[in-house]
This record gives C-alpha cells, structure tokens and sequence, in this order.
C-alpha cells in the first residue's frame, strides 16, 4: 500500500458526463436488471445513473449514503464471493424491492439543505461583476454576502459564520494575497477559500499555490466569470469530504488499463504474488541500490519486474542517495512511475529528469482534470508527460469512472 493518509470521498463523488451538466446524486445499478429497472421509472433530473460492476473489495458497510445510492437485484449476484457482504450491507445500498426512490429523494433534500446553511462571502470590489456572482451563487441555493473591500471582509468574517470566502485576486486598494497574508488567524484555519481573477490561468495557478504553502485552504483558482457548473463541483467536494470521508489502509491498489488487463499492484517483496509486476513507494526502500538488487535476488525478482513510485515529498532531486538508487535501478531495468495526487506543487523538474514510464493521478485531481483550464498549470503538466510517452492512470479502485470517455482523453487506466 503507498497510500496511507489518501481519503476516497463517498466511493466516488458523481457520474462523469461529456454534457456540461451536474447532478448532486449518483445511482449504481450493479446488474443489467436494476439499470434498466431505474431507466423503466425515469431518472430525475438531480440525479445521474451509472452501470457498474460490483468489486470484491468494495466496503459495502461504508461510503454510499452521502451523495449515492445502489441499487441491486440479488438474483444476479447469488453465488458471487461478495454476496453475503452485499445482503448485509445497510445504508445506501438498495435492492430492487426497497423503496430506493425514496432514498434518492432524502439524498437531494439533504444536500439542498446543505447549500442552504452555508454562509458565503463574496469580496469583489467591481460593482456590476460583484451583483451578477451574488445573483449566480444566490440563485443556487446559497445565501450570499457581498463586500467590496478588505476591511468589509475581514469585518464579515470576524462576525459571521463564514463557510466559504469567494474572493476576487485584484482589489483596487489591496491584492487578495496581501489581505489574507496580513491576517494570520485565517492560515490553518480551514475556511476554504476560492479564488477569481481576470488574469491569465498561470498567473491564477501561482496565487493558489503562494496561499497553499502559506497554510490557507485554497479550493481553486478559477478564471472570470465564475461558471455555476464549476462552483457545484467544488461544493459538492467541500460537501463530501468532511462528512464521509473514508481511509484507505488495507486496500491493495492494482494499476490496470482499460481492458482490464493488470500491469502489477502495490505491495511489499515479502507479500507479492509469485509472478507480476509489483510496484513500490521509494520512501520505503532502502537508500541504495545494491541492497535492492540483493532484496530482489533473495526473493527471485529480476529489476525489469520492479516499479518504483516517487512522491515529490521524496525529494529524489535533492537527496543523493534516492537519486543514485532511482537512477541506477532505472538503468538496470526498473521502471518508474510518478505520483501525483496534489495540483499545487506540479514537479516539472522530475518530469524531465528522471525516465518515468508512467503517472498515477491522485483522487483529490479528478475534479480538476474535468474542468482544467487549457492554459493552466496542470494541463501543461498532463500535455508534457504526454509528449514524453509517459502513461496517465486515474485514481479508481473500485472501477466506478466511464472508461471510454477518460480514453478519449488520453488516460490509459485506473489504479
């Protein structure tokens, strides 16, 4: 497992589609029955409906109760290793009997109510782009203070029960940037915070990231006018996350492509299976390759079975002995592959440094990835490690993503 501390969010937060359209629920038909069950009544307009197949290694007792349900008909599964999991599992699971419909109702009503407690500030010193973003995000559901300057905001703040600061980057008097950096009581603080500007994306990208490394809980960055498609999906992962977010220690993660085909699983050398690929985080090795020669030798394992995965807190670059380890297991054979599960610090450097064959996409960049700006720091990330061949595998272990439609954008696979 490389992946201790990494949160899934409710299983999977929403069904992907190419129309620019959002839905606050999800149903699961985890057989051809109850899909065509759920079409046969009529999909509400809220929701989305996605076929999938069931995964042994799903919690069944967890994770479906805040934004989706599923919906089952246990005569297509009697006999499968997980049934008895699936007969038992309780809230959000559904079988064609029940009543799910009621369910989907109680899902939307929650989140409705959800939007309606959340207090938002908006600072944004233009007065007719301040009147339209209030209207937009008003007309959501949301109430919706307005200011126009920093003084207002901080007062706000300091007196309001603030959910969220929407706030605009260039202000007339002050940049948003020397605001908040004024005022250290808001650094770790947790208030999320989204950021608008009119500049260019890259420009955008930067302030996120000088607010991030400051301690402020930056959501997004986005570019005007603020698009209501964008602001419900970042509500609906400000939603999700605290509420039910799950742990995933103990679940084996195994890198595959489209078609099912495994490429190899995260693991140790003690507890891999006797054939395959096995991957490895580097922080967990040990510093120098000729130690992970003799491991791999006193196990059977030839280098060209061997994945090292790199984090950027790893610091390959900057620790020598990672470095040479990387460096002289890559030219014995070992692959490389880079993780990536945090759109504020983009490692370019080791990009183009060090011979990576492949890059695993963390859950936390999914939404990012659907919305992207052209220009933005990340799509010249994703665009560069295109051109250098390497492979992209999205973060989806329980195999719920639309498969066809992240190939159409060059994904490869899941992990």
């Amino acid at each position: 497992m490389i992946i201790t501390e990494e949160e899934l969010l409710a299983l999977l937060e929403e069904d992907v589609s190419l129309a620019p359209v959002f839905h606050p629920v999800t149903v699961y038909a985890l057989d051809a029955v109850s899909y065509q069950a759920v079409k046969a009544a009529g999909v509400p307009d809220y929701a989305s409906l996605h076929r999938t197949q069931p995964d042994p290694q799903w919690r069944w007792e967890e994770g479906l109760a805040s934004s989706a349900i599923a919906l089952f008909d246990p005569a297509a599964h009697a006999g499968e290793p997980y049934f008895p999991q699936l007969m038992a599992a309780g809230q959000g699971l559904y079988q064609m009997t029940d009543p799910w419909q009621e369910g989907l109702q109680a899902l939307v009503q929650r989140w409705h109510t959800w939007l309606a407690g959340l207090q938002v500030l908006l600072l944004e010193d233009h007065p007719f782009q301040g009147a339209c973003i209030q209207q937009e995000i008003q007309e959501l559901g949301l109430p919706c203070q307005w200011v126009q300057d920093g003084a207002s905001c901080l007062q706000a703040l300091e007196q309001e029960q603030i959910g969220l600061l929407i706030c605009d980057l260039s202000l007339a008097e002050q940049d948003a940037i020397s605001l908040l950096l004024g005022h250290p009581q808001y650094r770790h603080s947790g208030l999320p915070i989204i950021l608008l500007s009119a500049h260019d994306q890259t420009l955008i990208d930067g302030a996120r990231r000088l607010l991030h490394d400051a301690g402020f809980n930056v959501l997004a960055a986005l570019a005007k006018p603020l698009k209501s498609l964008d602001l419900l999906r970042l509500l609906k992962s400000l939603y999700l996350g605290p509420q039910h977010s799950i742990r995933m220690r103990g679940l084996k993660r195994t890198i595959r492509n489209w078609q099912g085909e495994r490429l190899g699983q995260f693991g140790s050398l003690t507890g891999a299976s006797p054939s395959g690929s096995i991957w490895l985080a580097v922080s967990g090795l040990p510093p120098h390759w000729e130690q992970l020669k003799a491991r791999l030798e006193q196990h059977g394992r030839l280098p060209n079975e061997l994945t090292l995965v790199v984090h950027k807190r790893d610091q390959v670059l900057n620790q020598s002995d990672r470095f040479a380890l990387v460096l002289q297991g890559s030219m014995a054979g070992v692959r490389l592959a880079l993780l990536l599960d945090n759109g504020q610090h983009l490692p370019f450097d080791e990009l183009e440094r060090l011979p990576f064959q492949h890059l695993l996409l963390g859950q936390h960049l999914l939404q990012e990835l659907e919305s992207m700006a052209a220009d933005s720091l990340l799509s010249r990330f994703i665009n560069r490690a295109r051109e250098l061949g390497i492979a992209l595998y999205l973060d989806d272990p329980f195999n719920l993503l639309d498969s066809g439609l992240w190939q159409d954008r060059g994904i490869s696979g899941r992990w």
